[in-house]
């Protein structure tokens, strides 16, 4: 047997079967530009909002390793919002302490609680000789006005010990909502601190942003890593030794989603959340590992299917259950 065809390791090791790998999309490359360009300007932070189950809380994952690699001295953490019955400053800011691996018990008092992080804040910042520190909070549509005012104070109090804190709000589109709601309130201190940059984080909307992702399965991604193995020849080697990439299938996919989402009366536009289009992906490249040949190809009917099994059109629907009936065209 040749021994280009010969898997390196097993399918039940490949981090696509255990569905633990990421890819680039074009809405998780505008946020590393958004990032970015916030920490060049020392911008306090930024708003990114969309729709639920669109890929944001990965894509919070994939920046945070982006900026590991890029930014090695840079402290950079995550904190999922969630909310309590009644806003407590104990536990928000025990929550905070928890982010950054510092974690203390919400019945401290609340002064304590604030030291401490700032404290903590501080002494890495100096260990590691760079003065900015990200907080990326996820669910963010869950704070409140007192809690925003209890980020600003601690923006004040690390300002004060000469850290710069950057905040960046991932959420759904609520987190507009409350901006409005405090610009209408003349909030300024917060809205400036924490909402002038926005970025609508979108799933796919169009035949060439699925090719942009599909190639990242032909070339970027390996498995082991710096084998040479893309995710691609490792599920279907035979066939990517005659030629097959997905990025070839990019007009199939897509009209796949697109046909699923018309037949389906779904609302707006076709836009496919990371979690669908890779389920798709991984479905059928696990499903083609078994059919491997040289002449295998992922043909339009392959692609109906495997977007019928990622239950795209079920989700919507769910969705739209909670927002209210379906719309008919």
């Amino acid at each position: 047997m040749a021994t280009d065809i010969l898997r390196p390791r097993s399918i039940d090791e490949h981090p696509l079967k255990r569905r633990i790998y990421r890819v680039p999309t074009p809405s998780i490359k505008a946020m590393i530009n958004l990032v970015d360009e916030c920490l060049f300007m020392f911008l306090g932070g930024a708003l990114i909002h969309g729709r639920p189950r669109i890929g944001k809380s990965c894509a919070i994952d994939f920046v945070l390793t982006n900026l590991n690699a890029k930014r090695p001295k840079l402290s950079a953490y995550k904190m999922r919002c969630m909310r309590p019955q009644a806003p407590s400053e104990n536990t928000f800011f025990a929550g905070l302490l928890t982010a950054v691996r510092h974690p203390a018990e919400p019945a401290a008092s609340k002064a304590s609680l604030r030291t401490r992080i700032v404290h903590k804040l501080r002494q890495v910042t100096d260990t590691l000789g760079d003065n900015k520190v990200v907080i990326f909070i996820d669910e963010a549509q869950h704070l409140r006005e007192i809690e925003y005012e209890w980020l600003r104070d601690l923006h004040d109090d690390l300002e004060n010990n000469d850290v710069r804190l950057f905040t960046f709000l991932i959420g759904q589109h609520q987190l507009l909502a409350q901006k409005a709601a405090l610009q209408a309130q003349d909030k300024e201190q917060i809205v400036a601190r924490f909402m002038i940059e926005e970025l609508a984080f979108k799933g796919l909307t169009s035949e060439a942003e699925c090719a942009a992702v599909l190639g990242a399965y032909d070339t970027s991604g390996e498995y082991p890593a710096g084998s040479g193995w893309c995710y691609t020849r490792f599920f279907v080697p035979r066939a990517y030794s005659a030629g097959l990439r997905l990025a070839e299938s990019a007009p199939r996919v897509w009209r796949a989603f697109e046909d699923a989402h018309f037949a389906a009366q779904l609302d707006g536009p076709t836009e496919i959340p990371m979690k669908y289009f890779t389920a798709a992906i991984e479905a059928a490249l696990l499903t083609s590992a078994d059919t491997d040949s040289e002449t295998l190809t992922f043909s339009a009917s392959l692609w109906s299917a495997m977007v019928e099994r990622s239950r795209y059109v079920m989700a919507r629907r769910a969705g739209r259950s909670i927002l209210g009936p379906l719309k008919t065209h």
